[in-house]
């Protein structure tokens, strides 16, 4: 376990070392060795479940009209049905560009000088934290958590929502459609070959395995295959996706400022203290509680206590691929080294109130949903 500790912190050192020299060359985007092998492998893992399909299909053709010979074909027909990936639906409740003109207008100039793809939709939620993503052929969406940008200023609004743009901009592999198919592939086929569990009436998970000696040992290579694929292609998209946090946020800079992005990413290292502020809330489904506001204030304001054991936590934190984010320090290190120091926008100049309105409904709806779990609690 120590050398697998020792080599993820060699990966991830290099890592970041390689994307201070290519930002240093101008170059925040493109293929490399790690991103072209990723591509090669989740495109060979999305085709297995039509390698299996046409194998079904051989079986029935071959072996018709042998009864034997077609419930075969038909139960491999069934694996590779089993084996595809399932497109992502967007199943939250989405904020359009008739509802929040402003807000999307700063999205797209923000699109436009990231040389990125329009955003067409936006989530709120009720995390300290934001995202991009896609889903089916052309809807990209930002998510917004509204404790974490209430608790930003506006530039570093405007670096959170540059960063997330950004993801379209850098070509990042570990957010791409294919990658995310061979994801769900590799744990169909993972689950395809495991017992099925359930919880018992003791709330205990119990998995049922009544099959002879032959198939857990089929079984039992099979997953050891498998988990050895899943844990390389693991490293592959962590390395990949560290990468693309890294260029995400120097091309941030481009638009909001080195001081921005360090600013945000330094209050995002005290993200758990919004959580503890929300802890500490007591509702009692009646009287008014401005719950985002107080998981704002606990990042804003913090004790001098809580803010120094967060920040002594990051400092000892080492650079690894075993995570999607490299360590918040290195990212503010590499934004410091390479980053822009002035943005192309100025945020100040941005009509922020307008935008907080258009954003109000769907906070107060993702309240109400924070809130009332604290009741059911």
């Amino acid at each position: 376990m120590r050398f697998i500790s020792k080599l993820n912190q060699r990966l991830g050192e290099a890592v970041r070392d390689r994307v201070v020299l290519d930002a240093a060359e101008g170059r925040f985007a493109g293929p490399n060795r790690i991103s072209t092998a990723t591509r090669a492998i989740a495109a060979l893992v999305v085709l297995t479940p039509y390698l299996v399909g046409a194998a079904g299909i051989a079986l029935v053709v071959a072996g018709f009209p042998n009864i034997f010979a077609l419930l075969v074909g038909a139960l491999v027909l069934a694996s590779a049905a089993y084996l595809r990936p399932r497109a992502h639906r967007n199943t939250h409740p989405t904020l359009r560009r008739d509802a929040a003109p402003v807000l999307f207008g700063l999205l797209d100039a923000i699109s436009e000088r990231l040389e990125a793809p329009r955003i067409d939709g936006v989530h709120v939620f009720g995390g300290f934290n934001a995202y991009m993503a896609e889903f089916g052929a052309e809807d990209r969406v930002v998510g917004i958590g509204a404790p974490l940008w209430l608790a930003m200023t506006p530039p570093e609004r405007l670096a959170i929502l540059a960063h997330e743009v950004a993801h379209l901009a850098n070509d990042d592999p570990a957010r791409g459609k294919i990658t995310g198919a061979a994801t769900d592939t590799i744990s169909r086929w993972f689950d395809l070959f495991t017992p099925p569990a359930f919880i018992n009436h003791e709330n205990v998970h119990v998995i049922m395995d009544d099959r002879g000696f032959e198939g857990r040992m089929v079984s039992g290579i099979f997953g050891w295959v498998m988990g050895g694929i899943a844990l390389g292609y693991k490293r592959l998209i962590y390395a990949e996706s560290q990468r693309a946090e890294y260029f995400a946020d120097l091309l941030a800079t481009r638009v909001a400022g080195a001081a921005a992005m360090q600013s945000s990413l330094k209050k995002i290292i005290l993200a758990p203290l919004g959580d503890k502020a929300l802890a500490h809330l007591h509702y009692d489904g009646k009287t008014k509680v401005a719950a985002f506001e107080a998981m704002a204030r606990g990042v804003v304001a913090p004790s001098e206590a809580d803010a120094r054991e967060l920040h002594d936590e990051a400092v000892k934190s080492l650079h690894t691929v075993d995570s999607t984010h490299p360590p918040t320090r290195f990212r503010l290190e590499v934004v410091g080294a390479a980053g822009a120091a002035s943005g192309s926008l100025d945020a100040e100049g941005l009509d922020w109130a307008v935008i907080d309105r258009e954003l109000s409904e769907a906070f107060e709806a993702e309240e109400k949903k924070v809130l009332a779990a604290i009741l059911i609690q």
